[in-house]
């Protein structure tokens, strides 16, 4: 290479992933003490490709589309900012192009929606069936927050297979289109058995793929609530659940280290309404009295206030501040 290009620092490869036998030829630059620095958008380049051809010697990143931060940061060149920044934050997502205002958020979402399910999935793992990886695509994306089974998605409109479910599910995991989340049990058996719930990587996908009696600022909310958690570091069905308590009700996080519970959090549009204030208050309660958390948090559209109930206190606090906290 030297040769061709003279001395250079760092050699940047983009989706090499692509090229068959790559590994090989990453493998003898760096023998010959090159500087290289490798991207790809699906996670196996990361993770076991990458690690089995430099094993020991390379450092992963994972990168995600913008934080909050970061868009604030380029807010002057869409000229929005305040709460109607945070909304299109909220409602379009951060990709890069979509959050700066570089292209129309639907119709590039949806571009690049397919492009992604076309070559990282369909092409990649020669999926013979692509009407069938969009169909199931769709139907988890829709119905992104909620709670599904890989059996109860094997009886929906799809029509595939329980093996087939789970499959085409990791690779949606490794494209970084959706992912997963477990409940938190103190068995690792119960935990895979039971329902899971799904999220979007990023909230853009979720408008531009859904329908639009689907969205609303609660899901909206929730999915960007698990997007930052992610971005933080907290590693899913690890540190990361949602929770069920003994009763039956939901607390949509539950952020651990080790062995300790170290939050519990709650997403909700508002708590105006009694019955949803009652509902989250007692899912707290709940929650934090079976698994000893003392951090609860309930992040709001807009509302931020301190409740206090005996040796309890539950931090409610608008989304836009938690994201820049």
């Amino acid at each position: 290479m030297d040769h061709v290009y003279g001395k250079v620092e760092c050699v940047f490869f983009d989706e090499i992933q692509n090229y068959s036998r790559w590994e090989s030829f990453i493998n003898k630059l760096h023998r010959r003490d090159h500087n290289l620095v490798i991207t790809g958008s699906n996670s196996r380049l990361l993770s076991r490709e990458l690690g089995s051809a430099l094993t020991g010697r390379h450092l992963s990143f994972e990168l995600l589309p913008f934080s909050y931060k970061e868009f604030l940061s380029g807010l002057h060149k869409n000229n929005t900012d305040g709460l109607e920044g945070f909304r299109r934050y909220l409602t379009w997502g951060d990709f890069p192009e979509v959050a700066l205002g570089g292209a129309e958020p639907h119709g590039y979402l949806r571009t690049l929606f397919d492009s992604v399910v076309l070559r990282d999935i369909v092409t990649r793992h020669h999926i013979r069936s692509s009407t069938a990886i969009h169909d199931l695509l769709n139907l988890l994306i829709n119905n992104a927050t909620s709670r599904f089974s890989a059996r109860s998605l094997e009886r929906s409109p799809v029509s595939l297979s329980i093996a087939t479910v789970q499959k085409f599910i990791a690779y949606f995991r490794e494209a970084y289109l959706v992912h997963d989340l477990h409940p938190y049990f103190f068995k690792t058996r119960a935990r895979l058995k039971a329902d899971r719930k799904i999220y979007a990587y990023d909230n853009g996908l979720i408008l531009a793929i859904s329908q639009p009696t689907t969205s609303n600022d609660s899901r909206l909310l929730e999915n960007l609530v698990f997007v930052e958690l992610v971005r933080r570091g907290c590693k899913l069905n690890l540190d990361l659940f949602y929770y069920q308590t003994h009763s039956g009700t939901e607390v949509d996080f539950l952020v651990r280290d080790g062995s300790k519970n170290l939050e519990l959090i709650q997403v909700t549009q508002n708590l105006s309404a009694l019955k949803t204030r009652e509902r989250e208050l007692c899912a707290l309660y709940q929650a934090s009295e079976e698994l000893n958390a003392s951090k609860l948090t309930i992040i709001t559209l807009d509302a931020e206030e301190t409740i206090k109930e005996d040796r309890i206190k539950i931090q409610v606090v608008p989304c836009q501040k938690w994201l820049t906290d």
